[in-house]
């Protein structure tokens, strides 16, 4: 199985058990959830309603998911091991946090991922850190 990533989506060729197939599953730009779903079958094969019910999609975007996913973490950079957060938080801290959460949101990447992500700590603890951004009003309310 071969697997590439594009820019606009992640290609996986000869996937096991469909051998000479390809698939493209399109994302968005800078984007996590597919919105698209392409495959190119060999010449001799046709592509057909129970074909396609048949295949292994749960398999296939897991796959191209991962991929994504992979990508995504090379572009959130982890803080260096000197820059952590002060003891007991800080304004400073904060407005990182809100910096991270805004990049993640026009991207539409889970900003307590990508904030857990940037320092290297647990999704919880980048909950927190959001609930306190927003209750010192640097990070907009859930849902805004």
């Amino acid at each position: 199985m071969k697997v590439k990533n594009g820019g606009s989506g992640v290609t996986v060729e000869d996937f096991p058990g469909y051998e000479g197939h390809s698939f493209i599953i399109g994302f968005p730009a800078g984007g996590t959830k597919p919105n698209g779903f392409y495959v190119k079958a060999p010449d001799d094969q046709p592509v057909s309603a129970t074909w396609l019910r048949r295949l292994p999609l749960d398999r296939l975007l897991r796959v191209a998911a991962e991929v994504r996913a992979a990508e995504i973490a090379v572009q959130v950079q982890p803080a260096p091991a000197t820059e952590g957060r002060p003891y007991g938080g800080g304004d400073e801290h904060l407005a990182k946090v809100a910096e991270v959460y805004q990049w993640a949101t026009e991207r539409n990447i889970p900003p307590r991922r990508a904030i857990a992500s940037r320092w290297a700590r647990s999704e919880a603890t980048a909950g927190r850190w959001i609930a306190e951004a927003r209750k010192k009003g640097v990070v907009p309310p859930a849902g805004k």
